[in-house]
Protein backbone atom coordinates (compact mmCIF):
# COMPACT_ATOMS: atom_id res chain seq x y z
CA UNK A 1 0.00 0.00 0.00
CA UNK A 2 1.02 3.69 -0.71
CA UNK A 3 1.10 6.36 1.93
CA UNK A 4 0.32 9.60 2.28
CA UNK A 5 3.47 10.95 1.15
CA UNK A 6 4.56 8.04 -1.10
CA UNK A 7 5.92 8.68 -4.82
CA UNK A 8 3.68 7.71 -7.11
CA UNK A 9 6.81 6.41 -9.58
CA UNK A 10 5.35 2.82 -11.25
CA UNK A 11 1.79 4.06 -10.62
CA UNK A 12 -0.80 3.90 -13.49
CA UNK A 13 -3.32 6.47 -13.47
CA UNK A 14 -6.10 7.13 -15.78
CA UNK A 15 -7.80 10.73 -15.76
CA UNK A 16 -10.82 10.55 -18.27
CA UNK A 17 -11.44 14.30 -18.88
CA UNK A 18 -8.40 15.18 -18.35
CA UNK A 19 -8.12 17.60 -21.09
CA UNK A 20 -10.57 19.22 -19.44
CA UNK A 21 -10.02 22.66 -17.22
CA UNK A 22 -9.93 21.10 -14.04
CA UNK A 23 -8.83 17.86 -15.30
CA UNK A 24 -5.64 19.58 -16.41
CA UNK A 25 -4.80 20.26 -12.65
CA UNK A 26 -5.48 16.59 -11.76
CA UNK A 27 -3.38 15.36 -14.35
CA UNK A 28 -0.15 17.58 -13.59
CA UNK A 29 -0.59 16.56 -9.90
CA UNK A 30 0.10 13.37 -10.58
CA UNK A 31 2.51 13.67 -13.00
CA UNK A 32 4.43 15.77 -10.31
CA UNK A 33 4.00 12.80 -7.73
CA UNK A 34 5.40 10.59 -9.97
CA UNK A 35 3.24 8.40 -11.60
CA UNK A 36 2.41 7.75 -15.01
CA UNK A 37 -0.83 9.49 -16.44
CA UNK A 38 -3.11 8.34 -19.47
CA UNK A 39 -5.27 10.52 -20.50
CA UNK A 40 -8.44 9.11 -23.07
CA UNK A 41 -9.69 11.87 -25.71
CA UNK A 42 -11.50 11.85 -28.97
CA UNK A 43 -9.69 14.39 -29.69
CA UNK A 44 -6.11 14.38 -30.53
CA UNK A 45 -5.84 18.33 -30.77
CA UNK A 46 -7.28 18.69 -27.30
CA UNK A 47 -4.39 15.78 -25.76
CA UNK A 48 -1.44 17.99 -27.81
CA UNK A 49 -2.99 21.55 -26.13
CA UNK A 50 -2.76 20.03 -23.01
CA UNK A 51 1.05 18.19 -23.24
CA UNK A 52 1.63 21.82 -24.37
CA UNK A 53 0.30 22.99 -20.98
CA UNK A 54 2.06 20.13 -18.80
CA UNK A 55 5.20 20.92 -20.46
CA UNK A 56 8.16 18.47 -21.16
CA UNK A 57 9.40 18.27 -17.93
CA UNK A 58 6.42 16.46 -16.93
CA UNK A 59 5.01 15.15 -20.36
CA UNK A 60 7.56 12.34 -20.39
CA UNK A 61 5.36 9.95 -18.37
CA UNK A 62 1.99 11.13 -19.95
CA UNK A 63 0.38 9.39 -22.44
CA UNK A 64 -2.43 10.72 -24.58
CA UNK A 65 -4.92 7.91 -25.76
CA UNK A 66 -7.28 9.16 -28.91
CA UNK A 67 -9.96 6.65 -27.94
CA UNK A 68 -13.46 8.01 -26.97
CA UNK A 69 -15.43 6.08 -23.87
CA UNK A 70 -18.87 7.31 -24.17
CA UNK A 71 -20.54 4.00 -24.58
CA UNK A 72 -19.83 0.67 -22.55
CA UNK A 73 -18.06 -1.11 -25.50
CA UNK A 74 -15.80 1.83 -25.93
CA UNK A 75 -14.78 2.18 -21.99
CA UNK A 76 -14.64 -1.64 -21.79
CA UNK A 77 -11.95 -1.77 -25.26
CA UNK A 78 -9.99 1.17 -23.35
CA UNK A 79 -10.10 -0.58 -20.04
CA UNK A 80 -8.60 -3.18 -21.66
CA UNK A 81 -6.04 -1.50 -23.82
CA UNK A 82 -4.58 0.62 -21.00
CA UNK A 83 -4.31 -2.56 -18.59
CA UNK A 84 -3.08 -4.68 -21.36
CA UNK A 85 -0.15 -1.77 -22.22
CA UNK A 86 0.56 -1.16 -18.57
CA UNK A 87 0.11 -4.54 -17.26
CA UNK A 88 -2.04 -2.58 -13.94
CA UNK A 89 -4.28 0.29 -13.55
CA UNK A 90 -3.45 1.96 -10.08
CA UNK A 91 -6.13 4.94 -9.89
CA UNK A 92 -8.62 6.28 -11.93
CA UNK A 93 -9.97 10.08 -11.41
CA UNK A 94 -12.84 10.59 -13.46
CA UNK A 95 -13.35 14.43 -14.24
CA UNK A 96 -15.92 14.08 -17.45
CA UNK A 97 -18.11 16.44 -17.88
CA UNK A 98 -18.54 20.81 -17.23
CA UNK A 99 -20.47 23.89 -16.27
CA UNK A 100 -23.59 24.32 -17.95
CA UNK A 101 -27.07 27.10 -17.53
CA UNK A 102 -29.60 27.29 -19.91
CA UNK A 103 -33.04 27.91 -19.51
CA UNK A 104 -35.63 26.23 -16.62
CA UNK A 105 -36.45 23.17 -16.66
CA UNK A 106 -39.49 23.39 -18.46
CA UNK A 107 -37.90 25.17 -21.22
CA UNK A 108 -34.95 22.86 -22.13
CA UNK A 109 -34.66 21.20 -24.98
CA UNK A 110 -33.99 17.60 -25.37
CA UNK A 111 -30.74 18.45 -27.35
CA UNK A 112 -29.33 20.22 -24.50
CA UNK A 113 -30.57 17.34 -22.31
CA UNK A 114 -29.27 14.53 -24.20
CA UNK A 115 -25.84 16.40 -24.01
CA UNK A 116 -25.61 17.23 -20.19
CA UNK A 117 -27.45 14.23 -19.06
CA UNK A 118 -27.61 11.70 -21.06
CA UNK A 119 -24.31 11.57 -22.65
CA UNK A 120 -22.10 12.28 -19.90
CA UNK A 121 -23.80 10.49 -17.27
CA UNK A 122 -23.82 7.15 -19.50
CA UNK A 123 -20.08 7.69 -19.77
CA UNK A 124 -19.96 8.21 -16.01
CA UNK A 125 -21.45 4.83 -15.82
CA UNK A 126 -19.59 3.46 -18.58
CA UNK A 127 -16.00 4.25 -17.22
CA UNK A 128 -16.98 2.78 -13.50
CA UNK A 129 -18.22 -0.60 -15.08
CA UNK A 130 -14.79 -1.35 -17.38
CA UNK A 131 -12.24 0.09 -14.69
CA UNK A 132 -13.28 -0.81 -11.25
CA UNK A 133 -13.23 -4.22 -11.64
CA UNK A 134 -9.53 -4.15 -13.43
CA UNK A 135 -7.92 -2.10 -10.50
CA UNK A 136 -5.03 -3.06 -8.63
CA UNK A 137 -6.19 -4.49 -5.03
CA UNK A 138 -4.79 -1.40 -3.39
CA UNK A 139 -5.99 1.10 -6.42
CA UNK A 140 -8.99 3.45 -6.49
CA UNK A 141 -11.91 5.41 -7.87
CA UNK A 142 -12.30 9.29 -7.68
CA UNK A 143 -15.64 10.71 -9.18
CA UNK A 144 -15.59 14.13 -9.58
CA UNK A 145 -18.70 15.86 -9.06
CA UNK A 146 -20.09 19.74 -8.53
CA UNK A 147 -21.79 21.33 -5.87
CA UNK A 148 -24.86 21.76 -7.78
CA UNK A 149 -25.24 18.11 -7.43
CA UNK A 150 -25.92 18.53 -3.48
CA UNK A 151 -27.80 21.92 -4.08
CA UNK A 152 -30.57 22.78 -6.93
CA UNK A 153 -29.23 25.88 -8.77
CA UNK A 154 -31.88 27.63 -10.90
CA UNK A 155 -31.16 27.04 -14.62
CA UNK A 156 -28.54 24.55 -14.32
CA UNK A 157 -31.21 22.10 -13.35
CA UNK A 158 -29.49 19.37 -16.12
CA UNK A 159 -26.21 19.79 -14.54
CA UNK A 160 -27.55 19.23 -11.02
CA UNK A 161 -29.57 16.11 -12.02
CA UNK A 162 -26.17 15.13 -13.46
CA UNK A 163 -24.08 15.78 -10.29
CA UNK A 164 -26.78 14.12 -7.98
CA UNK A 165 -26.64 10.96 -9.92
CA UNK A 166 -22.96 10.95 -9.85
CA UNK A 167 -23.18 10.61 -6.51
CA UNK A 168 -24.98 8.00 -6.17
CA UNK A 169 -23.20 6.45 -8.46
CA UNK A 170 -20.34 6.21 -6.06
CA UNK A 171 -22.30 5.23 -3.21
CA UNK A 172 -24.38 2.43 -4.96
CA UNK A 173 -20.60 1.29 -5.95
CA UNK A 174 -19.18 1.48 -2.57
CA UNK A 175 -22.43 -0.81 -1.71
CA UNK A 176 -21.52 -3.26 -4.00
CA UNK A 177 -17.58 -3.40 -3.57
CA UNK A 178 -18.14 -3.69 0.48
CA UNK A 179 -14.67 -2.82 0.77
CA UNK A 180 -12.93 -4.65 -1.91
CA UNK A 181 -11.89 -1.42 -3.50
CA UNK A 182 -11.47 2.30 -2.62
CA UNK A 183 -14.19 4.26 -4.32
CA UNK A 184 -14.85 8.01 -3.39
CA UNK A 185 -16.26 11.55 -4.57
CA UNK A 186 -14.95 15.20 -4.78
CA UNK A 187 -17.46 17.37 -4.33
CA UNK A 188 -16.09 20.90 -5.75
CA UNK A 189 -17.67 24.24 -5.49
CA UNK A 190 -16.50 26.93 -8.01
CA UNK A 191 -12.31 26.39 -9.44
CA UNK A 192 -10.25 28.91 -10.86
CA UNK A 193 -8.97 27.25 -14.52
CA UNK A 194 -6.95 28.13 -17.51
CA UNK A 195 -11.03 29.42 -18.57
CA UNK A 196 -11.78 31.49 -15.79
CA UNK A 197 -8.97 32.94 -14.34
CA UNK A 198 -10.73 35.21 -11.61
CA UNK A 199 -12.67 34.10 -9.07
CA UNK A 200 -12.91 34.57 -5.18
CA UNK A 201 -9.97 34.32 -3.23
CA UNK A 202 -11.60 31.53 -1.33
CA UNK A 203 -12.07 29.13 -4.46
CA UNK A 204 -10.06 26.42 -5.25
CA UNK A 205 -7.63 25.61 -8.37
CA UNK A 206 -7.69 23.77 -10.59
CA UNK A 207 -3.65 22.03 -9.19
CA UNK A 208 -5.17 22.28 -6.26
CA UNK A 209 -8.03 19.81 -6.87
CA UNK A 210 -5.20 18.18 -8.15
CA UNK A 211 -3.73 17.85 -5.29
CA UNK A 212 -6.49 16.85 -3.28
CA UNK A 213 -7.01 13.85 -5.57
CA UNK A 214 -3.69 12.83 -5.11
CA UNK A 215 -3.45 12.85 -1.42
CA UNK A 216 -6.61 10.85 -1.31
CA UNK A 217 -5.25 8.25 -4.13
CA UNK A 218 -2.20 7.80 -1.19
CA UNK A 219 -4.08 7.64 1.49
CA UNK A 220 -5.62 3.66 2.30
CA UNK A 221 -8.25 5.03 4.85
CA UNK A 222 -10.42 6.87 3.21
CA UNK A 223 -12.82 5.23 1.38
CA UNK A 224 -16.87 5.50 0.20
CA UNK A 225 -17.06 9.50 1.22
CA UNK A 226 -17.81 12.49 -0.02
CA UNK A 227 -15.43 14.84 0.27
CA UNK A 228 -16.77 18.43 0.34
CA UNK A 229 -14.18 20.94 -1.41
CA UNK A 230 -16.18 24.64 -1.86
CA UNK A 231 -13.03 26.49 -0.13
CA UNK A 232 -9.48 26.52 0.20
CA UNK A 233 -10.29 25.83 3.69
CA UNK A 234 -11.96 22.81 3.36
CA UNK A 235 -9.01 21.69 1.20
CA UNK A 236 -6.43 22.55 4.09
CA UNK A 237 -8.84 20.61 6.86
CA UNK A 238 -8.76 17.22 4.36
CA UNK A 239 -5.28 17.10 3.56
CA UNK A 240 -4.41 17.54 7.21
CA UNK A 241 -7.14 14.39 7.67
CA UNK A 242 -5.03 12.74 4.88
CA UNK A 243 -1.63 13.24 6.15
CA UNK A 244 -1.71 12.86 9.72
Amino acid sequence: MTTPTAPLTGRTVVVPGGTGNVGEGIVRAFLTAGATVVVPSRSRQRLDTLTRLIGPDLSAHLQGVDDPYGTFDEARALAERIATEHGRVDHVVASVGGWWMGKALWDTGESDWQKYFIDTTTAHTALARAFVPRLAPDGSYTVIAGFSGRKPYPSAGIVSMHGAALLMMREVLSAELRGRRRVNDLVLGPVVNRSRPGGDPDWLTADQVGEAAVALSRTPGVTDEHIVLNTVADLKRELGRMTT
